[in-house]
This record gives C-alpha cells, structure tokens and sequence, in this order.
C-alpha cells in the first residue's frame, strides 16, 4: 500500500519546509512522489525560477513561450507548442528584467545553433541577437504582469554597457494595458526615460508598494535624463503605505522624489542615500521634513557634494522618532572647505538620547565628536566609528558612558591597528564586535572571547601578515564547544593603497 497518499497536507507542508529551497534534487525528488506532493512542490520550484536555474535558463523561457501572445509564439516558433495544464507563470512572486534577458538571450544563442561548449560566441553576441533578445523580454514580462498575481518583487533595470550598445528603447508599454499587481511589495526600477511607460502602467495597477528603490542608469552629465522622475513622483503617491525608500547613484530629480514622499508621512519609516549626488539638488533634503514624524531611519553611504549647505537643510528637521543614524561618506568630500562637520555635530545633538545606532566616519570629523556621543547619545546599542591610532584613548573613555552598547564597528583599515593589548577595555556589554579594520592575532583572540562576558554574536576582524584562519580553528572550536553553538564563517581578500590583507567574520549561531 502506497502510505504516502494518506500523509495529511500540514505534515507535508511541515517536511517540506525543511528543504532547503535552493536544493533542486530533493524537491524534484518530492515532486515525482505523487500528484498531492507535486501540488505543493511546484509552487516552491515557480515562485523564482529565474534564482535556482542559472545554467542553461533557456530551459525555462521555452516554457515560458508557452502563455505568451500568439505574435510572441510565431516568432519564436512555439505556436504548436502544447500548454500544460499547470500555469507556472501564477507561481511567479520574483522577477528582474535582467534576469529575463539572460534567460532569453541564452535562448536565442542556442536556437541560432551556436554551441553550448563556445564560451566566445556566448559572451560576446552579437547586437542583432542582443536586440533580439531585449524585444523578447519586454513581451515575456507582459506576460508576466498579466499572469503572475503572486508577483512581490519586480525589477526593470538593463545594463549600462548593454543599453548604449543596442540603443533600444528597451521597454515600451501601452497605457491600455490592463493589469493588477495586488500583492507587489517592492519595486526596484531605474529612472532611465525609456522606463516612463510601464511606470506609469504599474502606478494604474498596484497601491500595495512598500519598499521602493530608484536607480540612475546613466550619463550623470546627461541633462536630458530623469525626466521620468515626475512618473515616479506620480506612482509614489498612488501608493498607500510605502515605508522605505532606497535612491541609489542618482544625481538628478532627487528634490521632485522627496517632495512626493509627503504622501507617504504617515507610513514612511526608511530613506537611504547611496552613491547619491546633491549637485544639482542642494536644498532637496529639506522636504525630509514633510515625512519625517515616522522616519526611524535616515543613511547617507557614499555620496557625493554633501556639503555644509546639503545638510543644513536637515537642523531645521524634527525626527520625533529617528533612531538610526547613518553618515558613511568617507572620501566622498572632494572640498574639505564645505565639509559638514559643524551640521553632522548639531544633527547629533539635535537627536539626542532618541538615537540607538550611529555609524560615522570620523576621520573627516574633529575629536569633538566623542564628545557630543558621550554628552548627547548614551542610550546607542550600535556604534561605527573610523578610528585612528591616536583616538583609541578617547575611545575607550567614551565606552565608559554607554551601557547599552551592544555592536561595535570599525569601518575603515584604521591605520592597520594591532589592537591586542586593548581588547580587555572593549565593553562587557558588546555581543558584536565588528572591527575590519583592527588586527587581531590569535592569542588576542583567546584572551577576548575567555573574558568573562555575554555570549558573542559576530565577531569579524583583520589578519595580521601571514596569519592564516586555520591559526584561530582551535580558539574558535573551544568557544562554541563551550557554549554549545554552531558557526558560519567568512573570509574576504582586500586591496587598497599597494596593500593585500584578509578579513575573517564569523556569525555565531
């Protein structure tokens, strides 16, 4: 008697979740079981496909055809191709544009008889198969739009390199096109003109956007780009709860994005800065103020023309509930002349006690810094600093002020620290110490982790000249043992200023 047919659905479900999704054997193995375990194999193997088949992904846009148009059939000569009888495209809950391309691009070599062994031919197509493929996608992810009501995650992006060498308008949508996108939660798109359209069809069919994130994909200097912005600006306001806005590399329009956001004050809890240029909008970050009474985060990685007259704009901003804190620019600020210290200071006191992470970088700021820490920010559980040779001193007197520090980070290579004979005044309270830029030997290690303290979490460090991990295996064996953990560990290879070095981080579980 086959048993298996008698296994209740939740204990079904219940085995199932204890496969690792990206563990394709053993799902395609529950798959063949019988027809009740398929129903609840395939939704996992369908809802990001495009993630678990990199190699030869064509395999799925040939299946893919399948629920396309019948001019997309012809083309491609799936017209007499049989529809199953699941509709693998409801499953979708994940899909980039990119990842389309790749898929049908991998396609489009195969089907031109050019061999899977060629790695030149595949890595250097020609512009007609890359133009082909573009065409493609954008009628593969109609598909999608229209088929997929699962669908939370949506990413219209293209390659720099590819779109200049194609020059194609790469996705073009009718306003007509009806479409109801109920469950999407983030949309991640560019704010390239050719984006307009299918921007503007998305604001028609979702109010469900969370979390946004707006990317430039092109020439900085390019006056005539961004203008899509006001789209953006549009589809932001349809939406009825987003709490976190992420603007990456983008160096125009930033002002008419943040003055949209009012729309969103009463939900908003998130906006970061990265690789962001204030140049040509230098009053922009006074319209924070329009949503700041639910802001709990604000981060600024990497930016460039942070001035003075940027961030002066931000000392006129209530952050009721601010708490975290981000300034990571480090050499970002070309002219020292108009470096924010004095608002970075004021913005600090401004926020007071309310702040539970800072992560700076102080080595463009005074020693003043430490001071304003200690006087106006003594309830910090996360703490990031640059710290050089000379500040370790005001340091450790500023551990003595916070108590409830519980992660502690050191960001940039601190001047290549040994920092050993230090160890002992790093607070008993941290359970992360997250120093890249310190060097730890091995027996500092073991004097660090035999202090009597709370149990660590992560720990990541430098190591020092021809010291290998393999020299801490036993530190580490004897620390989990003790208190019964498990561990994840990682190690990252690093070059700057003529100089090679490893970083360990090890995540205890």
């Amino acid at each position: 008697m086959n048993t298996t047919t008698h296994i209740p659905n939740d204990i079904i479900r219940e085995i199932i979740s204890h496969i690792n999704s990206k563990d394709i054997n053993t799902l395609y193995s529950c798959l063949l079981v019988n027809r009740t375990w398929c129903e609840h194999i395939i939704p996992l193997l369908w809802k990001y496909p495009f993630n678990i088949i990199k190699k030869n992904p064509r395999k799925l846009v040939t299946i893919y055809f399948n629920y396309c148009d019948e001019q997309t059939k012809s083309i491609t000569r799936t017209v007499n191709h049989n529809k199953t009888l699941i509709k693998y495209p409801s499953y979708l809950q994940k899909i980039s544009f990119m990842k389309i391309y790749d898929a049908i691009l991998d396609w489009v070599l195969f089907n031109n008889d050019k061999t899977e062994n060629n790695e030149e031919i595949k890595s250097f197509p020609s512009k007609k198969d890359q133009i082909f493929s573009i065409m493609l996608s954008k009628e593969m992810l109609k598909m999608f739009l229209n088929n997929s009501p699962l669908l939370e995650y949506l990413k219209i992006d293209i390659s720099r390199e590819l779109r200049r060498r194609t020059r194609c308008e790469f996705i073009s949508f009718s306003s007509s096109l009806n479409i109801s996108l109920n469950r999407l939660n983030t949309l991640h798109c560019s704010n390239d003109n050719a984006n307009n359209e299918i921007l503007k069809v998305i604001a028609q069919s979702t109010t469900t956007i969370k979390n946004i994130i707006i990317f430039e994909n092109d020439d900085w200097n390019n006056d005539n780009v961004g203008i899509v912005n006001s789209t953006i600006s549009k589809l932001i306001k349809t939406q009825q709860g987003i709490e976190r806005v992420t603007i990456n590399q983008v160096s125009k329009g930033i002002t008419e994005i943040l003055s949209s956001l009012k729309s969103q004050k009463n939900t908003i809890k998130e906006i970061h800065f990265n690789h962001v240029s204030f140049g040509k909008d230098e009053n922009a970050l006074k319209y924070i103020s329009d949503f700041s009474e639910n802001l709990k985060e604000l981060r600024f990685r990497n930016c460039y023309n942070l001035t003075n007259n940027v961030m002066k704009e931000l000392l006129n901003v209530e952050f009721p509930k601010l708490i975290s804190l981000e300034i990571n620019n480090d050499d970002y600020f070309s002219n020292t002349e108009n470096y924010p210290t004095k608002e970075i200071l004021e913005l600090i006191k401004n926020l007071g006690n309310n702040l539970s992470e800072l992560i700076l970088n102080t080595s463009s700021l005074s020693n003043s810094i430490f001071h304003h820490i200690k006087n106006y920010c003594n309830n910090l559980t996360t703490l990031g600093l640059d710290i050089g040779y000379n500040q370790l001193l005001l340091l450790f007197e500023l551990f003595k002020s916070l108590n409830k520090l519980e992660r502690f980070i050191v960001q940039s290579d601190g001047g290549s620290i040994h920092i050993d004979n230090w160890l002992k005044k790093i607070p008993q309270s941290i359970t992360s110490l997250e120093v890249n830029g310190w060097i730890i030997s091995p027996n500092g290690l073991n004097d660090f982790l035999n202090i009597n303290r709370n149990k660590i979490n992560v720990l990541s460090w430098r190591l020092p000249t021809n010291v290998n991990f393999n020299d801490y295996s036993n530190i580490i064996d004897n620390y989990i043992i003790k208190n019964n953990l498990y561990f994840v560990k990682s190690l990252q290879n690093h070059y700057q200023k003529g100089q090679y070095w490893d970083e360990v981080r090890i995540e205890f579980i």
